[in-house]
């Protein structure tokens, strides 16, 4: 039964990856799910910076795991299902 919520919230997630432009392995396993930010940004913070302040929603700068992780986000698995349903919908409500 596991095994089944997480790829639903993989999938919801991968949702949001793509709706950020995000490039991202589907195959990933895990609690989270990984992807490199489009070259447009100069930067992860002006990624994440503008999702939370637009649409309220915190995504992890991968950064903070060390320097490879400068151009990568990184989304939890661990919430509900719900909690990241609406984080898609208020991702999705913005003009990327």
């Amino acid at each position: 039964a596991n095994v089944q919520v997480y790829v639903r919230r993989r999938k919801l997630a991968g949702q949001i990856m793509d709706t950020l432009g995000c490039y991202y392995d589907p195959a990933q396993v895990g609690m989270f799910l990984w992807g490199r930010i489009p070259d447009k940004y100069a930067d992860v913070e002006q990624l994440t910076e503008r999702v939370l302040h637009e649409a309220k929603v915190f995504i992890t700068p991968g950064f903070i795991f060390g320097n490879n992780g400068r151009r990568y986000i990184r989304i939890s698995l661990c919430a509900k299902d719900e909690k990241i349903q609406e984080a898609l919908h208020r991702v999705e409500a913005l003009q990327w």
